[in-house]
């Protein structure tokens, strides 16, 4: 009966383990992982910063290399404006450019924001199943020792009633 009573006690005590570890878990990451999946943060501000420099960069040079060209080729024909064409169709071509770098880029940061929000959820669902398991496996623990317990107890009490009436016996038939 004792060994039974002390593993249930035992596994009483690491299912209130189980479930202050999780509470502890649980006022640090599950308020971070909720903001995460409520608002997601996306990429951050020096990451999109860098990308607008990156893709602006390209479509710029390109059309800085073709002004610079034109111009040559104006000053040396002596008719600047019989390129002008060519230049507005750079200019037009650069700000397709630099309008695609950021829509690319924007798409991205709503892409980040989604995965952050689908991983978020996804471990909020894991920390609380983990938990919440363990802690009630060791309850079905304690539940298992308090009845091995209990059916130990009947067996315990007939022996010491048996005892006791024994003991009885002997009283009265050393005493008569």
């Amino acid at each position: 009966m004792r060994d039974s009573q002390v593993a249930a006690n035992t596994a009483g005590q690491a299912a209130a383990g189980y479930g202050s570890t999780a509470g502890s878990i649980n006022a640090n990451l599950t308020p971070f992982l909720t903001r995460q999946m409520d608002n997601p943060q996306g990429m951050s501000q020096r990451d999109v910063g860098a990308q607008v420099t990156a893709g602006l960069a390209g479509t710029g040079g390109a059309t800085a290399g073709l002004t610079g060209a034109v111009g040559k080729m104006g000053a040396d024909t002596r008719n600047p404006k019989g390129f002008s064409g060519a230049l507005d169709a750079a200019a037009q071509q650069r700000d397709k450019g630099n309008a695609m770098v950021g829509e690319k880029i924007a798409a991205n940061n709503a892409d980040v924001k989604l995965n952050q929000q689908s991983t978020a959820a996804g471990d909020l669902s894991k920390l609380y199943g983990m938990n919440t398991a363990a802690q009630t496996g060791e309850a079905g623990v304690q539940a298992k020792d308090l009845d091995a317990a209990n059916q130990i107890t009947p067996g315990w009490q007939i022996y010491m009633q048996m005892q006791k009436n024994a003991e009885q016996a002997a009283a009265a038939g050393g005493g008569g």
